[in-house]
Parts: structure tokens; sequence; C-alpha cells
């Protein structure tokens, strides 16, 4: 536990030089550095009983990009507001990491002394920030009684896949963690994670009756393994019906644990039990929770969509996508609708800065060895995960990306979850509806009419916490109208 504790604490001296740089070097060593430490750590914790502490080390080590950038956008305004001191002090960290992130997005040797140089003033002022009173932990991995607050709405639900053993563990808002032991061992999740990522992959290619058999004999395997264990501990915790959050690690992350059953006639999925969405850490969905739109201003709405991409081949159903987008927005809400030539990599980028409800009709184009070059196909080239996270976007509400692979990271480093979904939630919206493989052109067109007219309820309300139990509604009503892997494609991310 000491070797674990440590290891994490002397990693983070200088992993936040690779949040603060998106390049593809900084990324490859700290997946390296960092590729089993997290989940290793936990299993440790669970062994000696030390559930907190493997809860805070998992949370330290995992998803270390996304973890750092969002230190990098730290919101300053409490600081600032405690005096003059802290006032001063915001401006300064705010100037540094301006500074530090601009010269790492072009580092080479000739940069490395000022790297150090800013790096070691920026550490001044983080010192002298916690020396502030109320502050003393800023930017500190944060602990576990702070990391329960993701569960204010519903349990959060570890799933971890280590080398030493595979558990999972419920997270409680107002109670100690409840550990599960699973009895599956890493090499067996690795292995049924690649067979269906296999079969996906392949949807449509073969015969049907073989890939759905071997869709649900995976699913079958899920619950039995896996998700029924822990579906019958939450059955003394919540009722029938509630949500609840799934937070996987490693191979777990490639697995639709959301769709999980016994599929049998009269027998209950955990989809008949509760609604699933997903987080890729707990800090995440406390900082989702925390996104509230600072005034009081009608939300904007934006629909994108490209038909015919720079590359790639037509999209049929895109133009009618978009009008059934359109005809169940609520005629009160201001909305633009952008197609074609109009869906070009800036004006989808200036649509960001500009909406707070945003859905993206699309192909998405996956790069599992180099993530951040996964895209959108846009009208005049790839609208990138580089380009979704360079501006600092003010706070969003709700994404839908219409599109393929969009939950799908870096092909041997998953705990990183460096993928489209993820840039958006952690580019600022509070909630993400995203794809776990490729989506049918001819299918989801039912999936977003039906998830929009779950969406908004005639009620005047604009609320982003209903998308999870929208799409839930609306895959139920779908459940004898599509194909079963097009039933479970699309999760929730998010609050």
């Amino acid at each position: 536990m000491t070797a674990y504790q440590t290891a994490l604490r002397v990693l983070d001296d200088w992993q936040h030089l690779a949040g603060l740089s998106s390049s593809s070097h900084y990324f490859d060593v700290v997946s390296k550095a960092t590729s089993s430490l997290a989940v290793d750590a936990f299993s440790c914790g669970v062994r000696y009983n030390a559930l907190k502490t493997a809860v805070e080390l998992a949370e330290q080590g995992r998803a270390v990009f996304w973890l750092q950038l969002a230190r990098f956008h730290t919101p300053l305004d409490d600081i600032s507001a405690s005096g003059d001191i802290g006032k001063t002090l915001a401006a300064e960290f705010k100037d540094l990491s301006f500074h530090l992130r601009n010269i790492l997005e072009v580092s080479s040797e000739d940069h490395a002394s000022r790297i150090r140089q800013l790096t070691m003033q920026q550490d001044d002022v983080i010192f002298r920030i916690r020396m502030i009173p109320g502050f003393s932990r800023f930017l500190l991995h944060p602990l576990f009684s702070d990391l329960q607050k993701a569960a204010e709405a519903g349990p959060v639900i570890i799933v971890n896949a280590s080398r030493y053993s595979c558990n999972a563990m419920i997270i409680l808002s107002a109670q100690d963690p409840i550990h599960i032991p699973l009895d599956i061992e890493r090499a067996e999740v690795s292995k049924l994670s690649n067979q269906f990522q296999s079969v996906t992959m392949a949807a449509g290619t073969s015969d049907h009756q073989h890939e759905l058999n071997t869709i649900i004999r995976v699913l079958r395997t899920l619950w039995e393994r896996i998700v029924d264990p822990i579906a019958k501990a939450l059955k003394l915790l919540i009722p029938r019906g509630s949500r609840i959050w799934w937070c996987p690690t490693a191979e777990f992350m490639l697995l639709p644990l959301h769709a999980a059953g016994p599929y049998v006639k009269r027998g209950h999925n955990l989809s008949h039990l509760y609604i699933s969405s997903y987080t890729p850490t707990l800090a995440a969905l406390i900082r989702a929770r925390q996104q509230l739109l600072r005034d009081a201003c009608i939300p904007h709405f934006v629909s994108i969509g490209q038909a015919n991409p720079h590359k790639g081949t037509p999209l049929l159903r895109v133009t009618d996508e978009l009008c059934d987008v359109a005809s169940r927005v609520p005629p009160f809400l201001p909305f633009t609708s952008l197609s074609d030539n109009d869906a070009t990599v800036q004006r989808a980028l200036d649509a960001l800065n500009q909406h707070q409800w945003f859905h993206l009709a699309c192909h998405g184009m996956l790069n599992q060895q180099k993530p951040f070059e996964s895209s959108f196909a846009m009208r005049d080239g790839p609208l990138t995960i580089m380009d979704i996270i360079r501006p600092c976007l003010q706070q969003r509400e709700f994404a839908f990306l219409s599109t393929s692979h969009t939950t799908v990271g870096h092909a041997s480093s998953p705990d990183e979850a460096i993928h489209l979904a993820t840039a958006m939630q952690f580019s600022a919206f509070r909630c993400v509806i995203g794809s776990m493989w490729s989506v049918e052109d001819e299918v989801v067109g039912q999936v977003v009419s039906a998830f929009y007219d779950e969406m908004f309820d005639g009620s005047g309300r604009l609320d982003c916490t209903r998308a999870a139990g929208a799409l839930h509604n609306a895959m139920k009503k779908l459940r004898n109208k599509i194909p079963l892997e097009q039933q479970i494609v699309f999760i929730h991310i998010g609050v």
C-alpha cells in the first residue's frame, strides 16, 4: 500500500505537464507509466480492506490526461473572492497556466529550461494558495469524503479489473463503500471484451443470427459473472427504477455493463431494474454536477449534420434526422441548424462556443492508436479531439453524438478514456450521449426521434438530467423494432 501511495504521489509531481499538453508523446509517457498502477492499487486496497484508500488511489491514477486538464481549468472565482492576496495569486496562476500550456503545445528541447522555470513558478503559486484559509487542498487529489459526493443522486459502481483480482465497489453518499468480489479474472475480462469488440465491429457484414447469438452470450456472461452480484446488493439499497452510475476500469470500459442480463423469457435484464449512466471518474461526475449555467438566459440549441464529408461515404438520412430534431425542440428555444456546406470545422467550433444544447449527426472517425486524432467528419476536414479541447468553453448542458465509436479510446490504455464523448464532457458539457460501436444510418433516426420525444415533456423546462431517463425510455419503446446491438449501442455519460 505504501509503495502504491508513494508511486502515485511521485508520479503526480511531473504528470501535470502531460495534462497541459495534448501531444501524443506526453500522452504515451503517462499512459505507459500508469497502465496498471491505479487498478493494481485498487486491488491492493481491497485485499487489505482499506476500501476508502482504494477508491482514492484509483481516482488518482486513472484518466490522468483529463484529470490534469480539469486542474488547468480549475475555477478560481472562490480564491479571487477570498481577498486581495487571493485575487493576486489567482491571476498569477491563470497567467502561468496559460504560458505553460502554450509552450507545451510546441515543446522541444529548446524550451526545456523555460518549461522548468514556469513549472517552478506555478508550484510556488500553488503553495501560497494553499496557505490561504479554506484552500489547503487546492489541486490535491480529493479524499474519499469528497469523492462520495459523486453518489448524491444515486450509487456509483466502480468495476475494477486488475491482474491480482477483479472487484466491484458500490459508492454511496452517506455510508462506507460496499465491496463485492467478482468471480472472474482479468484475462477472462479481456477475452470477453475482445470477443464483444470483434462481433460489434463486424455487425451487419456476416450472418446476423450468429452475431446476435454471440452478443447475447457475452451479455449473459456479463450478468452471471459481474452484474448480477452487484444488482443483488443494489436491491437492498435502492428501489427498482433508480438511477445508477457505472465507473468501469481497464477492459471493463469496453463492455456494455448497462445491457447485461439473462435474456430469457420473463427474466429481468439490468435495464428492467435500473437506469444506467457512466462516468470515467468520480471527480468527473462531481464536476458535471457543479457546472451550472451562470446566468438565467434561455439556452440555445444547435444541430449540426454532415451528410457529405470531405472524406467518407455519404450518410443518406442526416437531413431527415436534423428535421426530426428541429420538429421536437420546444418552439420557445432558440434553435440553429448547420448542415452540408455550413457544417465546417470552424463553424462547428463556433457553435460549441455559442450554444448550451448540441446535436451532432455525422461520421465518427475512430483512431485507437492516436486517440487525439479521433474526429467528427466535417465538410472541409476532421473536427478532432484536439480541436474540441483547445478552447476553454463556458459551461454547457447536453450533447447527443449521433455518430459511431464516440466512446472508444486508446487501444492499449482504455483507462485514459481519450475519446470523443469524454472530450465533449471535459469541454464543459454536463452530460453526453455517445455510442460504443457503429450506429446504423437507417436505425439511428428512430432512436433520435424516440429520445427527443421523451426528453422534451411539454413542461417548458429544459433539464439535462432528464437525458438518462429519456434514453432509457426511448430504448424501451424500440425494444422490438430495432436490432439488439442498436438497442444497446448508445450510453449516457454524466449527470
